[in-house]
């Protein structure tokens, strides 16, 4: 019985460290408290020219995926794993939000249940609420992963301009990710809305928690 309880604790805890979440913030951690050096400079770039380009080809960032990723997120086949995906996209966003950005732009609060990527978007709505809508709800209407990640970056470029201090948890948006790949596209899309039109008044906390 004692031996069963430690191997379910043990596989408990194997779980907890190889989430999406956890693999992605332990990466995003790393760059970010490098982030004003040349070398993590560097890394933002080349995430950012990895753009558009098939996994196999970014050969200037695996060093930075695979040293994280546990083998359970890995395959032999040709095609990049759900796991690959979600992070890879998520880091690539938060390289174009950084980039001119002294300040971190990441945000970490788990704490309330809608602070997703719709929390992050609600700053640039309050300027222009018809536009901005009309291009949250185009996102969140794709039906390809693909299709989001194009959207998702043109509103990330918004939010970086409009100058708000309001981060964004990449970490948990890597995970919505991997579900909205794996087909729970419509709880992704509710939790997202949900918090983008819901009215939640601006904190002082959300200004970076790493500075």
């Amino acid at each position: 019985m004692k031996r069963c309880r430690k191997r379910r604790r043990s596989v408990s805890q194997q779980r907890k460290k190889d989430s999406i979440y956890e693999v992605t913030s332990r990466i995003l951690l790393k760059l970010d408290k490098t982030r004003s050096t040349s070398a993590t400079k560097a890394i933002l770039s080349n995430l950012r020219r990895s753009l558009g380009r098939p996994l196999s080809q970014t050969i200037e960032i695996w060093s930075l995926l695979y040293e994280e990723l546990p083998e359970s997120f890995l395959t032999d086949q040709d095609e990049p794993t759900t796991e690959e995906k979600a992070i890879l996209n998520a880091l690539q966003l938060y390289a174009i939000h950084q980039q001119g950005n002294e300040d971190s732009v990441l945000f970490w609060d788990q704490e309330g249940i809608w602070n997703n990527l719709g929390y992050s978007l609600q700053p640039i709505r309050d300027r222009d609420s018809h536009s901005t809508d009309q291009r949250f709800n185009g996102m969140i209407a794709s039906d390809s992963f693909d299709e989001l990640s194009y959207h998702i970056r043109q509103l990330i470029k918004l939010l970086k301009a409009s100058k708000s201090k309001r981060g964004v948890n990449y970490a948990r948006l890597a995970e919505d990710f991997y579900w909205f790949i794996r087909g729970q596209k419509e709880k992704v899309r509710l939790n997202w809305a949900r918090a983008y039109y819901s009215y939640q008044p601006q904190k002082e906390e959300d200004s970076n928690d790493i500075q």
